[in-house]
């Protein structure tokens, strides 16, 4: 029996590689022979594209080639752009670029990597001229308490990244240009974080919020959503081998307690579309879980047998992890 749930608002699933160290790590290719600049597409969804090594064309990588590792897609471009800054500030801030004009910009040569970078001739990862306010400069504008210690950046794709408050005041970037061009939509326009000299995925693009914290966005096992406080609708699928799914429940607290969720029409041996509702009414790190039964009874379980010795039959509850802003 199998159970799958998607929550429908908030944010979308986010990648947390925090047992990956964070500063980029020496590496590098030997250049073999030179080509015209090419870059490859990995994954069409979420867009995930390399950049030919073998084929540098100079210093900087054009942003034509400039490598992409998007989580989902980016956000629908609505408006004008603006960027929250709340949490510990004396003066919570919406920021459009009147406000920020008057700045000083810096501009400044760095490697961008992701941490997830293999070793070839193909990779994740490009050099590029960046350019836009230095976010020291950006965070006085709210004025930060004294007892802050990190930035939860939070990009329109609902990607979110927590660093500590000592890298973004050691030369940390709000960049609006790459290789003296506006950014485009693919590499996080109208502006993306850039931490000089770290892992690419703390670099959070299409930057909407900065959120000052004591602290740290919380490690869920790699995985969580940023959703609102609010009814939050969820729907999904569920199947079994044995007939008809009878009931489906979903529960908003890990597992504790549980409710029931509407059924679609089911048939045999296909699945069956399912329809419920949790209210998430605090703040911080939630476990939405759902599970099913069929017509004879069979209960999704809790976990996968653990004496299997292979990878099948993965068909314990499905968990989605969030947090609640």
């Amino acid at each position: 029996m199998r159970d799958r749930s998607t929550v429908l608002e908030g944010a979308t699933l986010g990648s947390s590689r925090g047992l990956i160290p964070q500063a980029l790590l020496p590496g590098g290719f030997a250049l073999t022979g030179w080509l015209p600049a090419e870059h490859h597409v990995v994954s069409p969804d979420p867009l995930v594209v390399e950049f030919d090594l073998k084929s540098p064309g100079g210093r900087y990588t054009s942003v034509e080639d400039f490598y992409v590792r998007n989580h989902f897609d980016p956000p629908q471009e609505a408006g004008p752009a603006v960027l929250q800054v709340e949490g510990e500030v004396e003066q919570p801030r919406r920021l459009a670029p009147a406000d920020l004009a008057p700045l000083l910009e810096r501009e400044l040569g760095a490697v961008l990597e992701c941490a997830g970078n293999g070793v070839g001739p193909r990779g994740l990862v490009s050099n590029g001229s960046w350019a836009g306010w230095p976010l020291p400069a950006v965070l006085s504008l709210a004025r930060p308490t004294r007892a802050t210690a990190h930035l939860h950046l939070c990009g329109g794709d609902g990607y979110a990244r927590s660093v500590p408050m000592e890298r973004a005041l050691e030369g940390g970037l709000l960049v609006t240009r790459l290789n003296q061009r506006p950014l485009t939509r693919q590499h996080g326009a109208p502006w993306r974080a850039l931490f000089p000299g770290w892992y690419g995925m703390d670099s959070v693009k299409w930057l909407q919020r900065i959120v000052v914290s004591e602290d740290p966005l919380p490690s869920l096992r790699g995985a969580y959503q940023e959703l609102r406080e609010g009814l939050i609708p969820i729907r999904g699928l569920a199947w079994s081998g044995e007939g008809k799914i009878s009931s489906v429940e979903v529960s908003a607290d890990g597992g504790r307690s549980w409710r029931a969720a509407r059924l679609d029409e089911g048939k045999d041996f296909g699945w069956t579309l399912w329809y419920a509702a949790v209210e998430l009414s605090q703040p911080g790190a939630v476990e939405i879980v759902s599970r099913a039964r069929d017509v004879k009874g069979f209960l999704q379980p809790a976990q996968r047998d653990p004496d299997r010795l292979d990878g099948y039959a993965n068909n314990s509850y499905h968990r989605v992890h969030c947090v609640v802003a």
